[in-house]
């Protein structure tokens, strides 16, 4: 489990650097607080939306066509018996890494020089130590693409979903107020005014 989470971090990392001045959130989840916290209108969470499933359930097709379902294509399904704990623990871990994510977040540059590490870290540790109870996505997209791929109704509805992703942003703007605009525009994907 310690490798998968390395290598999702890492991958992680560096797509938040790649991607940072154009879009930093391939995660509906991350993309469901940026809208609730009116960082980017409702229509271009639809986009977001649209484009972060579709690119997992592609990603996931696509892998099962090289490799078959072999390893159920790392999908993440909670043991059996326990999908109602499962779903609880990835509420509270995801909470935990949206309401990061806005908080690091709060100034206009997204890809700003820790914020890529500080989400790769948490994305290992909590991969690493959630990961063999429940897959420990934190990420809905990463959850269901997966599961469209191996065709897994089991944890498809939900798992994984937004279901509690709008506390965060509770939690975020008590603790760092509301979103300047110049943080609305960066969460649209618009690159800031830079100084060279």
């Amino acid at each position: 489990m310690l490798v998968l989470s390395l290598v999702s971090a890492l991958w992680l990392v560096v797509a938040v650097y790649f991607l940072g001045d154009i879009s930093a959130h391939v995660n509906p989840a991350t993309t469901l607080a940026f809208a609730l916290r009116r960082d980017m209108g409702w229509v271009m969470a639809g986009w977001y939306w649209i484009v972060q499933f579709a690119a997992a359930i592609c990603g996931s097709l696509l892998v099962r066509g090289f490799f078959g379902p072999a390893g159920d294509l790392a999908a993440t399904m909670p043991k059996p018996g326990q999908s109602w704990q499962a779903a609880g623990f990835e509420a509270i871990i995801t909470f935990g890494l949206v309401l990061m994510i806005l908080n690091l977040a709060n100034g206009p540059n997204l890809n700003g020089p820790f914020v890529p590490l500080a989400v790769g870290a948490y994305i290992m540790a909590w991969g690493t130590m959630g990961g063999p109870f429940e897959g420990a996505p934190m990420n809905p997209a990463r959850s269901l693409g997966p599961d469209v791929a191996i065709d897994n109704a089991q944890t498809a509805p939900g798992y994984g979903g937004c279901d509690r992703r709008g506390h965060a942003v509770g939690a975020a703007y008590v603790l760092g107020g509301p979103a300047k605009v110049e943080e609305a525009t960066a969460a649209e994907g618009q690159p800031p005014n830079r100084v060279t």
